[in-house]
């Protein structure tokens, strides 16, 4: 009897473990990011057994100061897998977004608040 109960509470707990372990979700890591012209890429390597969607944000900060630029990309990561994810930035909306004046981005992110 003691034997039975044991070995189905084994069967259980590995069960549920395995199941834990399976529908966890992607364990992000970022390896590397850099920018390589108009196109910022990063790579990011799942270092858990889940699968799953990820968000990739992209912050660019101009070199002469002011509010960074954002972008981001989604990707989806299979187990143990390498990806690189890549966004495209307008180096017009870039500059713009850089040349405005500081007075105009308090306004515009105070209205995003």
């Amino acid at each position: 009897m003691k034997r039975a109960l044991f070995t189905s509470l084994t069967v259980v707990l590995v069960a549920g473990l395995a199941w834990v372990r399976g529908c966890s979700g992607p364990r992000p890591q970022l390896l590397s990011a850099r920018m390589r012209g108009p196109v910022a890429e990063a790579t990011i390597r799942n270092i858990g057994w889940g699968e799953g969607a990820i968000q990739v944000n992209f912050r660019l900060r101009p070199r002469g100061g002011g509010a960074p630029l954002l972008r981001g990309e989604k990707a989806t990561l299979w187990p143990r897998e390498t990806a690189r994810v890549e966004v495209r930035i307008d180096v017009r909306t870039c500059l713009a977004h850089a040349a405005r004046p500081a007075s105009a981005r308090r306004h515009a992110r105070g209205a995003l608040r």
